[in-house]
C-alpha cells in the first residue's frame, strides 16, 4: 500500500500487488524528483495501481510513505521473500545514494 503526499496535490494511497513491488519501487523516486509531480502521480498510479477486486484473503504486507516535501521513502513491511528483501535494500541505498532521505522497516 502507498500513501503518495506531494506539495499542493491531495495525497493519493494506492495498492500495489507484490509483484509489482520492485518495479513501482525503482520508479518511485520519481514521485519526488520530478518537475511535474501531478502527471507523475498519475503515470504511477496507472502504471502500478491494483485493478482487480479486492479478495477476502488478500492482505496487505507493508505500507510505503512518499514525501515530497521531506525528500523521504519510507518502507515498512512484513513477511516478504528474502530475493524481495534484497531488491529493496539495493533500491533504497540507491535512493540514499540520490540524497533521498529513506526509512526502512522489515522484518
Amino acid at each position: 500500500m502507498y500513501n503518495i503526499s506531494l506539495d499542493g496535490f491531495h495525497p493519493s494511497t494506492i495498492c500495489v500487488e507484490l509483484s509489482n513491488l520492485q518495479p513501482s519501487l525503482q520508479e518511485a523516486s520519481e514521485l519526488l524528483l520530478s518537475e511535474y509531480p501531478e502527471e507523475t502521480v498519475k503515470d504511477f498510479i496507472e502504471k502500478f495501481a491494483r485493478t482487480t477486486e479486492i479478495m477476502p484473503d488478500d492482505r496487505t504486507v507493508g505500507f510505503i510513505i512518499i514525501n515530497k516535501k521531506s525528500r523521504m521513502i519510507s518502507i515498512s513491511v512484513a513477511k516478504i521473500p528474502e530475493g524481495t528483501r534484497q531488491a529493496i535494500m539495493q533500491i533504497f541505498s540507491k535512493y540514499k545514494e540520490a540524497g533521498i532521505n529513506t526509512e526502512i522497516d522489515i522484518e
